[in-house]
């Protein structure tokens, strides 16, 4: 089976990158790509080259000069291109229902 990106709406399937093993970026990846649990993605998921800016990458001059195969992101690299509009935000207490309610919940009352 290919892998894709894990992006909604990309599904490349070139350059892809892990997610990464320390629990506080990995969280910023899963913000970023608007998913607020890590039980909500696919084990093996991965996102592309194409949502990274050219400094995440530790390699970038090598890879353009054809010394490297294939690009390496930077350990504090979060994705924050060509992401999807609509993300996933924590729950924000809402006075007026006198309760917490997740973002998402109130789109989806509309």
């Amino acid at each position: 089976m290919v892998k894709r990106c894990s992006v909604v709406g990309c599904g490349s399937s070139v350059g892809l990158h892990s997610f990464p093993l320390d629990l506080e970026i990995r969280r910023q990846w899963l913000r970023a790509i608007g998913v607020l649990e890590n039980s909500q993605l696919p084990p093996g998921a991965v996102v592309c080259n194409q949502h990274f800016t050219r400094d995440s990458f530790a390699n970038m001059v090598e890879f353009e000069l054809g010394y490297s195969a294939r690009l390496r992101l930077k350990r504090e690299a979060v994705p924050t291109v060509a992401l999807p509009r609509i993300r996933c935000s924590p729950p924000t207490l809402l006075p007026h229902h006198g309760g917490l309610q997740s973002e998402v919940s109130k789109l989806n009352k509309r």
